[in-house]
């Protein structure tokens, strides 16, 4: 069975194109564009590996981050978010996510990250 991973992304473009990625490499995919769906969807769904944008509308990444660590979950969490900011990055990774990647990144270093989590 192909493992699941949960794509949580606001902005749609860029959503589309990690999936088509992700399903070429053999990865089902769903899609949350808000935090709320998200951590929703992260806790009926219990995906594999989650990719978590920053900046989203209702919980932001960092908040949806946190509900999912205190609720269990151990699936790695990778940030994706356009903010580079050293402050953001620490935070991310003492909420509890496994790693954080700036936008425009390589989607061939994602798909290695993913490799690796999983």
């Amino acid at each position: 069975m192909p493992a699941q991973i949960l794509l949580i992304e606001n902005e749609i473009k860029i959503a589309k194109f990690l999936e088509l990625d992700l399903n070429d490499e053999g990865y089902q995919v769903g899609i949350a564009y808000d935090g709320v769906t998200g951590l929703e969807t992260a806790k009926a769904t219990q995906p594999d590996l989650v990719i978590l944008d920053w900046n989203l509308p209702g919980l932001n990444g960092l908040e949806v981050c946190r509900h999912l660590r205190s609720a269990g979950s151990n699936a790695p969490i990778i940030f994706i978010s356009a903010i580079s900011s050293r402050e953001n990055h620490i935070a991310g990774l003492k909420a509890g996510a496994n790693d954080y990647m700036v936008k425009p990144f390589s989607t061939e270093e994602l798909l290695a990250k993913i490799t690796n989590y999983l």
